[in-house]
């Protein structure tokens, strides 16, 4: 593949594969192509143009795939191998569906973050609490919990990092752990102000995120914070089950920095993007998963395993992002356009 980029030195706008008389891709300008075929994987122009195009020597092709490709091939000598040659003259549109279901799940996920932050808040706010009586900080640890179903615990954590009281009292075996090394402990430590933390996978095994608040106290000083944990999958699912998102549509969400947050394949769960071995090679994905780091919105084309592990598919995606305090999910919704039907 290097060395034929290098004898065609084409412009970015072309691109170029090799295909064997089964339609398999031999050789293809975006490796990932490699090993599919166009004759059961690509779009319904595509799959006719390739059909015809390998009954004959050479001629001129036009096809669809993502935006509009025209250009040419040509049999190879001595080979059952064919050349294409196009350019690509423009992104596709995007579907419909896919933007209005986004457009909807977004802030309502959104709306679900600051809805449990508001809470903290409020209840912080309203009890005037006294973070050295224990009784009213579990009262306010319960009241907090019940108001908030989507919370997995609510706990207090002094001002030198130790878990003094969490709830509910499950989990109370934790309790006096030194947790000040904590990202968002420490980052609290340093400046008490509201945030929401990075995800980090907890003490019983799953992904989780915290929102943590200052407590003040009697004379201003910094007390420690309230934290209550949350499971992102736990938000997300029951939002999927109201929805109006196809069955067929994938949802994932990612920190920028390439963690992620949640996928419906639950075993992506708590992966790092741009250096897990599962998306090794994928380079366009690695690409398209660079620019969902860097823009808050978006959206483009990538190639990865089908729902269960299956075969290399084409998937388009588009992309919002829900914000909180310090901190920034991108929501991506993804569907393959080439499906069979």
């Amino acid at each position: 593949t290097d060395e034929t980029e290098r004898v065609l030195a084409l412009p970015p706008d072309y691109t170029w594969f090799v295909l064997n008389g089964e339609g398999n891709t031999i050789l293809d300008r975006g490796p990932d192509y490699i090993f599919m075929n166009p004759l059961t994987q690509g779009s319904p122009s595509l799959k006719a143009a390739v059909s015809d195009a390998l009954k004959h020597e050479s001629g001129t092709i036009a096809y669809a795939l993502d935006g509009m490709r025209r250009g040419y091939y040509r049999k190879l000598p001595r080979t059952p191998w064919w050349i294409f040659l196009a350019k690509i003259e423009g992104a596709a549109a995007t579907p419909p569906k896919l933007k209005l279901s986004l457009d909807r799940f977004v802030p309502e996920l959104q709306g679900k973050l600051e809805q449990i932050d508001a809470s903290v808040a409020r209840l912080i706010g309203e009890s005037r609490i006294d973070a050295t009586k224990e009784r009213a900080v579990r009262t306010l640890l319960r009241t907090l919990l019940e108001e908030n179903p989507d919370v997995i615990t609510a706990s207090f954590v002094d001002s030198q990092g130790i878990l003094r009281y969490i709830e509910p009292r499950d989990y109370r075996n934790f309790e006096n752990s030194d947790i000040g090394a904590q990202e968002h402990i420490a980052a609290m430590r340093r400046k008490p102000v509201p945030t929401l933390s990075g995800a980090f996978t907890a003490v019983e095994d799953f992904l989780a995120a915290v929102i943590a608040y200052p407590l003040p106290g009697s004379g201003g000083e910094f007390a420690g914070a309230l934290t209550v944990l949350i499971r992102p999958e736990l938000l997300v699912e029951p939002l999927l089950r109201r929805s109006t998102i196809p069955d067929d549509y994938e949802l994932w969400i990612m920190q920028p920095d390439g963690m992620i947050v949640y996928d419906q394949e639950r075993d992506e769960i708590g992966r790092m993007l741009f250096s897990d071995h599962l998306y090794e090679g994928y380079d366009n994905l690695l690409k398209l998963g660079r620019k969902i780091a860097a823009l808050p919105e978006g959206e483009g084309n990538y190639i990865f395993l089908a729902p269960g592990h299956g075969e290399k598919v084409i998937k388009h995606a588009l992309w919002r992002t829900v914000r909180l305090h310090n901190r920034e999910w991108r929501v991506v919704l993804a569907y393959r356009p080439y499906r069979e039907q």
